[in-house]
């Protein structure tokens, strides 16, 4: 079970740690934002540090992202941390999803790849909600891409089942089904602030990310 949360885990990371990264070089963003922006990349650090017992290959993004976190300033700032490691830190992080991908199979690499998206978007609007980002496009942009992430990830489930023999696909059936449905829960409670045309919050977007987390642990878990 550890392996299969783990799994979960590195995917998400790295599609938060992009995110971040994105916003952190091309937002418009003000000193007290990039403050608390650098502030926001520990969580990674910290998220890659429990996975690395897990895999061997997490423990460069670690290194590189927690040198990139002590290096930069955490208060107000209009200078960036030291650039070149953040970008060394998102190879390490693909190479590390890469790999483990590769270890698991085709199937399982599929299913990493929405998770990259669904838990990686929720991660990262989480994190830029907490550090009180006031880009309005992330906050509507990424609950599209967690809708386009859990669509992709219905039909890699399709498709993985599909692979299977009939008694196989019969036993998975409860399985996929509660998964679709905590990603359906899960997405609608992330868009929520979209339907009611209100500022995102914590709560919601903490609760989001946990059902999105428990979703993608139990879709994975059967094909590994």
């Amino acid at each position: 079970m550890y392996d299969v949360i783990s799994t979960v885990i590195m995917a998400g990371l790295l599609g938060a740690q992009l995110v971040l990264t994105l916003v952190l070089l091309k937002g418009d963003i003000c000193p007290g934002q990039r403050g608390r922006l650098h502030k926001a990349f520990w969580f990674l650090v910290a998220g890659w540090a429990i996975v690395t017992p897990f895999s061997s290959f997490s423990a460069l993004p670690f290194i590189a992202l927690g040198i990139f976190s002590l290096r930069s300033k955490s208060g107000k700032t209009r200078q960036s941390g030291p650039i070149p490691v953040l970008h060394l830190a998102n190879g390490f992080a693909v190479l590390a999803v890469l790999m483990a991908a590769v270890e698991q199979g085709l199937t399982t690499g599929l299913l990493m790849l929405s998770q990259v998206l669904l838990v990686g978007a929720v991660t990262a609007h989480y994190l830029l909600v907490k550090a009180r980002s006031r880009l309005q496009a992330f906050h509507r942009i990424l609950p599209v891409v967690g809708i386009f992430a859990a669509m992709m990830m219905a039909l890699m489930l399709a498709v993985s089942s599909a692979m299977l023999s009939d008694q196989e696909s019969a036993a998975l059936v409860s399985t996929i089904l509660t998964s679709l449905g905590l990603v359906l829960l899960g997405v609608c409670i992330w868009a929520m602030h979209l339907m009611r045309q209100t500022p995102p919050h914590v709560a919601q977007l903490g609760v989001a990310f946990c059902v999105l987390l428990s979703a993608s642990t139990i879709a994975i878990a059967p094909f590994m």
